[in-house]
C-alpha cells in the first residue's frame, strides 16, 4: 500500500527505507580533507615529568587541506581568511607551526 510520501508501508514498518539518501549508502571514495591548526609560541607545561609536553600559547588559524593540497585557513579572530597551495606554505607565511588535528 502506498503512503503519501511514496514509501511502501510494509518497508516503512520494517524499518528499511526504500529510497535511502545517497550519502548513507555510498562510502566516500579517495582521500578525505584534513583539519589543522597554525600555532605560535610553544611553552613548556612545567610539570617536570618525563612526558613533558609543549603547549601552544596561541592558535593563529584553523584550516582544512583538500586531498589536492589546496588549503584554506580561517583566523581565530574571525576576520583573516587565506587560500594557500599547501598547509606548510600557510604555516611558513604566517610564521606558525603546523599541528594536524584529529590524528
Amino acid at each position: 500500500m502506498e503512503c503519501q510520501n511514496g514509501f511502501n508501508r510494509s518497508s516503512a514498518e520494517s524499518g528499511t527505507d526504500p529510497n535511502p539518501a545517497p550519502h548513507a549508502t555510498h562510502p566516500l571514495l579517495g582521500d578525505l580533507p584534513r583539519m589543522f591548526a597554525l600555532v605560535q609560541g610553544f611553552d613548556d607545561d612545567g610539570d617536570g615529568g618525563e612526558e613533558e609536553a609543549d603547549v601552544a600559547v596561541e592558535v593563529v588559524a584553523y584550516g582544512i587541506a583538500l586531498p589536492s593540497g589546496q588549503t584554506t585557513t580561517f583566523g581565530t579572530n574571525g576576520r583573516n581568511f587565506g587560500v594557500w597551495n599547501s598547509p606548510r606554505s600557510a604555516a611558513k607565511r604566517l610564521h606558525s607551526d603546523l599541528v594536524w588535528l584529529g590524528e
